[in-house]
């Protein structure tokens, strides 16, 4: 769903929906019809952000595969993070590294194996450990960075 384009396939057929997560159009047509249809018609940014959120979730139900018994992406990402440094999880700064990690991971990042190495490169500091992991991150992976919406603004933040 979200990997990259397959050769012989124009980008195109990639629609990109909340926080750089891309889409294939064909797999939108094929398993979300009336929420792509809806999604291109929309009248305003938020009630295109409100739709693509919602054909976000279905896909990550349809397409991804669970990490033990933890959900997709954010237990699994706070199970790693936990390994690393317990401290990651208890800022407000957790929320854009979580954030960035279902980027990094959208585009093929090996969240689980880069993200410790990244975490035992240097110590990670006493205030806003999170926050210089967040930078080590976007370092090692661009992916990773938010991209602004359709209309040029800022990217939609992560649900709390």
């Amino acid at each position: 769903m979200n990997d990259a384009p397959r050769a012989g396939r124009s980008d195109s057929d990639w629609v990109t929906m909340l926080g750089g997560v891309r889409v294939s159009r064909q797999w939108m047509t094929r398993h979300t019809p009336e929420l792509l249809a809806a999604w291109l018609d929309a009248a305003t940014a938020a009630r295109r952000r409100s739709i693509a959120a919602e054909i976000v979730r279905i896909a990550a139900e349809i397409e991804s595969e669970p990490v033990g018994d933890a959900e997709p992406w954010g237990s699994a990402w706070e199970s790693v993070a936990e390994r690393i440094d317990p401290r990651l999880l208890l800022g407000p700064d957790w929320w854009p590294l979580s954030a960035a990690l279902t980027r990094a991971a959208a585009a093929g990042y090996d969240v689980s194996a880069r993200l410790p190495a990244l975490g035992a490169a240097a110590p990670l500091p006493n205030r806003h450990p999170a926050r210089e992991l967040h930078w080590r991150l976007l370092d090692d992976c661009p992916a990773a960075l938010p991209v602004p919406d359709a209309d040029g603004g800022p990217a939609t933040p992560p649900p709390r």
